[in-house]
């Protein structure tokens, strides 16, 4: 499933879409009644970049993983870069 929602073209969205669909109907069905364009990059309306994180917490997480070997200075400003 992150396959495909990490997918940059419809061709690979597709490809892994007929997996998911050959694997387990039911997730498919949910999947597809959630709307994509809710939860894949390539149905996505704007950009999403990198960033596939669902909350401003996994995203402020996802960028500390970076800074969080920084000197504690250089990581204070970091942070303060960041916001």
């Amino acid at each position: 499933m992150d396959k495909t929602a990490r997918a940059y073209t419809e061709l690979e969205y597709n490809r892994h879409m007929e997996e998911l669909l050959n694997l387990h109907l039911n997730a498919y069905d949910y999947v597809i009644d959630a709307g994509p364009h809710k939860w894949s990059r390539v149905h996505y309306p704007n950009r999403r970049y990198k960033v596939m994180t669902t909350n401003a917490a996994e995203c402020i997480n996802s960028y500390l993983k970076i800074a969080r070997q920084l000197p504690m200075l250089t990581l204070e400003e970091f942070i303060r870069n960041m916001l």
